[in-house]
């Protein structure tokens, strides 16, 4: 199953994410998702940019095998693009890939629309770990899916971000849409001095750059 995904995404300071949480809460029925990503990528070039995003997710007792494409031309230093791919995995093959691997045969037997849909070469990959995200809900806007306040945690460190994941209720995505969410978020952090504490970098991004240079320090 596919579907093309857009979010926009800020990371944020500790003391920024809490402001932004507490400003949120009083007015929202808040809820909460934890859930586990598990991170796949080449065992010769693991921080090479790959066309091909994978991961697998547990979530609660789901297990999903993900695969993201970005789209680069729609893709800035807030806004992410992609196409997605997604298969349900039951528990038992999860941990199976998880211990021994994604094959370029397995992908390929997977997801054959993925792979005739954009002329990809898929390559054996390895998991190199996990990332555990509390994810927090937020409903702001009608007509928007609700703004996502993560806290991650991975290798000794934690990190927040913002996401607003703009599916919205008519599954269409209209450029003055994006405007609106774009501007709500833009006031919100000025109204709140919040300053956004980098450029767009996702999760399996930081979670390599992370295991890397720990590497590099022993």
């Amino acid at each position: 199953m596919s579907n093309t995904e857009t979010e926009l995404k800020y990371l944020l300071s500790r003391k920024d994410f809490h402001c932004l949480y507490h400003h949120l809460q009083p007015n929202n029925n808040i809820s909460l998702i934890r859930q586990v990503n598990y991170y796949f990528a080449s065992p010769d070039s693991p921080l090479t940019r790959s066309p091909i995003n994978i991961r697998i997710r547990f979530l609660g007792e789901k297990s999903e095998l993900t695969c993201k494409i970005p789209i680069v031309n729609q893709t800035t230093d807030v806004l992410q693009n992609s196409y997605e791919y997604n298969r349900q995995f039951s528990r038992k093959e999860a941990l199976h890939t998880i211990k021994d691997g994604l094959s370029a045969k397995a992908q390929t037997e997977f997801f054959p629309e993925m792979l005739r849909n954009h002329s990809l070469q898929p390559t054996d990959l390895i998991c190199y770990g996990h990332l555990r995200t509390a994810r927090f809900h937020f409903p702001v806007k009608d007509g928007f899916s609700p703004v996502l306040l993560d806290v991650n945690a991975y290798l000794g460190t934690f990190d927040y971000e913002l996401e607003w994941e703009l599916d919205l209720l008519q599954n269409k995505l209209q450029p003055k849409q994006l405007q609106q969410a774009d501007t709500f978020l833009k006031e919100l952090f000025q109204k709140l001095n919040i300053s956004p504490a980098g450029s767009l970098k996702p999760k399996r991004v930081r979670f390599l750059e992370r295991l890397f240079s720990l590497r590099s320090i022993r």
